[in-house]
């Protein structure tokens, strides 16, 4: 019989970053609020046994990650700030797989809708 790999998953919800991104550069002239929810997936069996920071994700750590890259620079599309926080969750912390929804309001449909959601994973 195989083993199988644990698949405990995390998830950060309602992450508020305040990126420049939009199409046009009066959008991304000053930064704009986004929100995200990110899920980390990985084996967590050792640090919910040994009740261990050490042996966990530090949600602060990945808090501060998906914050940074979010000022990193100027986006034009939600999907790219999406995969670059993919991308440095993946190299900073040891998950297997991570996913994002990501939502703003654009400034140019205030009114019509209430926001533009991407979701994302890779692993």
């Amino acid at each position: 019989m195989a083993h199988k790999t644990r698949e405990d998953r995390i998830t950060l919800a309602g992450i508020r970053i305040h990126p420049l991104i939009g199409t046009t550069p009066e959008e991304r002239s000053e930064p704009q609020e986004c929100q995200a929810d990110l899920t980390i997936w990985g084996d967590f069996k050792a640090a919910a046994a040994l009740d261990s920071l050490e042996n966990s994700i530090d949600y602060c750590g990945v808090l501060a990650t998906v914050q940074q890259i979010a000022r990193l620079q100027e986006y034009n599309l939600l999907e790219t700030l999406a995969l670059g926080i993919i991308r440095g969750v993946l190299r900073e912390f040891p998950v297997t797989r991570v996913r994002i929804r990501l939502r703003k309001q654009p400034v140019s449909l205030l009114g019509a809708i209430d926001f533009i959601e991407v979701e994302m994973e890779d692993a």
